[in-house]
């Protein structure tokens, strides 16, 4: 080795323009170099030994450096520029450690090792070098190699580097996805099962095995099948995933159920895809108890469903502050909802009481009670009616109001009846009024009515006063009757008894001639004899009383209202006869799409100045006395009126 620096340091000796022998762009740099202006000075100066090092240090293909001296400045070849990025050039000549002071604590113990004479060999050692103005990792598979002088001192270092970064990084990635499937693996919630073509069993995790009840030795043998778990009616839907499988290298996501090892059966989910090495991976998760609550709320679902098909009821769903109505179902009596409505207090509720039902409502709301109203409302057709409405919050798991059902009765029928009921006790007390004061006059009137009997008996009158004091003796002998009247109807019998017809007729046309005076209406009474049938007078009187009213109602002033009477033959009478009276009206008639109401109680055509319990009531009294009442009419330009007929049974006997 001596005898080769020698050689070397008298070639070099002569060629100090030509040197080195490697060329390249660092061996370019080097020559370069203002080494004077360094601790190892101008390159004429320096040893054959660190000349022949050099020149092998910049020969070698892999990133290599030089480290001379106890300083450790830094040579560097070609190779070695792209590892330390943009610390090229200004690295060379340089300590190492003053170039890259972040591996200090790395290096520099090991460098003290290599000059003590070590050679040092490493695998995938990591070094973090800032090359780009920011940290960066690389590993490198490096050789430190001591340098030494002609007496064995180490006056240097020889460092071979290969950058080995990417393959670190990928098996970094490799082992990281291995841990991942591990911890996959592993954990308590998914199966995994292994299964090749033939869709035999070649392994599976703990869990599986736990899911299925089998050993791990019962899976080694290979003699369990993927059909081995599947019930017969899955099998085709199993075998349809693997066709999908032979397409697509995927299986599902699909439900089915799998048999345990006792027999029993447990709902699983599962998915899978070709491994690539003739085996299928297929993960599996136990989903009975999901599909248990999926059934428990199907069946919930359909009990509501046929709960809110089979009441009568209207069943809303309000949102939680009652802005949006989600869903109506109206059962004909509220127009249904095609979908959420935030206008449905415009849309449903009577004008007079939107604020009645948002106080209502807000009361709710700020209570967390229920919410419970009879109010008004706009029927399907248009029309008001009522409903008594009552709605309960739905809440969470957290206890808080996700919404409000309810359900809404119709109570119309039920007002219109208690309306008419206040009614029917105001005529009542009405009644009662009339009767008490019919009574009360009914003395004062006697007594005038002998005053002026006795004033139209004096002599010596002039004829003008005679004829004033009888033309007084008649108005009040009319008032004496009406009183007398008055009192028939509160005090007669309830028990029935035979009857003039052509009395109650004539007593029903008195009772109302102020009205028919009124009207300038024609009444025709058509009937000869007595007509008697046994009844209620009272209540035949109403009967008549109130179809008499109608008509005089119907007709414009002048009009004609004939009533005939007569008696007819009869196969429901034990006496073979029965009593029919008509009355003919010319009104302007009823319309037809009415003709088929008019007996239903609180129909009326009078708005609100007719309780609809007239026709209703006098049907009810003529059905009570075992006959019948019948009704046609027509309505035209032409000719219009109405006919109602009254057939009563000459001998009824009980009512």
């Amino acid at each position: 080795m001596a005898g080769l620096g020698l050689v070397l340091s008298k070639e070099l000796s002569g060629k100090q323009n030509h040197w080195l022998f490697a060329n390249g762009t660092m061996a370019e740099t080097i020559l370069a170099f203002d080494w004077s202006s360094t601790q190892l000075g101008s390159m004429g100066t320096w040893e054959p030994r660190l000349r022949f090092a050099l020149d092998s240090m910049l020969g070698c293909a892999f990133p290599a450096t030089l480290q001379w001296g106890k300083e450790l400045i830094l040579f560097y070849n070609d190779a070695y520029i792209e590892l330390i990025g943009d610390h090229h050039p200004a690295a060379l000549g340089r300590p190492i450690l003053d170039v890259f002071p972040e591996i200090g604590e790395i290096y520099e113990p090991m460098a003290r090792r290599v000059l003590a004479g070590e050679s040092i060999v490493l695998k995938d050692q990591r070094y973090r070098y800032i090359r780009h103005g920011r940290p960066e990792d690389r590993w490198f598979n490096l050789s430190y190699s001591p340098i030494h002088a002609e007496k064995g001192a180490v006056v240097g270092i020889f460092a071979v580097g290969l950058d080995t970064t990417p393959s670190v990084i990928a098996e970094h990635a490799r082992s990281e996805a291995e841990a991942r499937l591990k911890r996959v693996l592993e954990t308590d919630a998914v199966g995994v099962i292994f299964f090749d073509y033939t869709g035999r069993v070649v392994e599976a995790n703990d869990v599986f095995l736990r899911m299925v009840g089998y050993t791990r030795e019962e899976i080694s043998t290979q003699k369990i099948t993927w059909r081995t778990f599947t019930p017969p009616e899955w099998v085709q839907i199993s075998e349809q995933q693997m066709q999908n499988f032979a397409k697509t290298g995927r299986i599902g996501p699909y439900e089915k159920e799998y048999f345990l090892k006792d027999g029993t059966r447990r709902w699983m989910l599962f998915a899978g895809r070709d491994l690539g090495d003739g085996t299928i991976a297929e993960y599996c998760i136990d989903i009975s108890e999901r599909r248990r609550a999926e059934e428990a709320s199907r069946a919930s679902e359909q009990r509501f469903r046929a709960l809110v098909q089979a009441t009568a009821d209207v069943v809303y769903q309000m949102s939680s502050d009652w802005t949006e109505m989600r869903q109506l179902r109206g059962h004909d009596f509220l127009a249904d909802t095609a979908e959420p409505d935030r206008n449905w207090l415009q849309k449903y509720i009577h004008p007079e009481d939107h604020a009645r039902v948002h106080a209502a409502v807000e009361e709710a709301i700020r209570t967390e009670a229920i919410f419970q109203l009879e109010h008004r409302v706009v029927q399907a057709d248009g029309s008001f009616g009522w409903t008594a409405s009552r709605a309960v919050p739905l809440r969470n798991d957290k206890g808080e109001i996700t919404s409000w059902f309810g359900t809404a009765s119709d109570i119309s029928l039920r007002k219109r009846t208690e309306e008419a009921l206040l009614r029917s006790e105001k005529l009542a007390m009405l009644g009662r009024l009339a009767a008490t004061i019919a009574h009360e006059i009914n003395n004062p009137l006697e007594a005038t009515i002998n005053l002026l009997y006795l004033i139209q008996t004096s002599h010596g009158l002039p004829e003008d006063v005679l004829q004033n004091a009888r033309a007084a003796d008649a108005e009040l002998k009319r008032v004496a009757h009406i009183t007398r009247q008055s009192l028939g109807f509160y005090r007669e019998s309830s028990g029935p008894v035979f009857v003039s017809l052509s009395e109650l007729l004539d007593s029903s046309i008195d009772l109302l001639k102020a009205k028919i005076t009124m009207k300038n209406a024609i009444i025709s009474r058509e009937w000869s004899g007595e007509l008697v049938v046994r009844a209620v007078s009272g209540e035949l009187r109403q009967v008549f009383s109130n179809l008499i009213a109608n008509a005089i109602d119907a007709m414009e002033p002048g009009g004609r209202l004939r009533i005939r009477g007569s008696v007819r033959q009869c196969v429901n009478s034990s006496t073979g006869r029965c009593v029919r009276v008509t009355f003919a009206d010319s009104g302007r008639g009823i319309s037809p799409e009415f003709r088929t109401l008019i007996f239903d109680p609180f129909f009326s055509t009078k708005g609100s100045f007719g309780t609809g319990l007239g026709l209703w009531v006098t049907k009810q009294l003529v059905v009570k006395h075992g006959g019948s009442i019948q009704m046609r009419s027509r309505c035209n330009a032409t000719r219009s009126g109405t006919v109602f007929s009254v057939i009563l049974l000459e001998d009824y006997a009980s009512a």
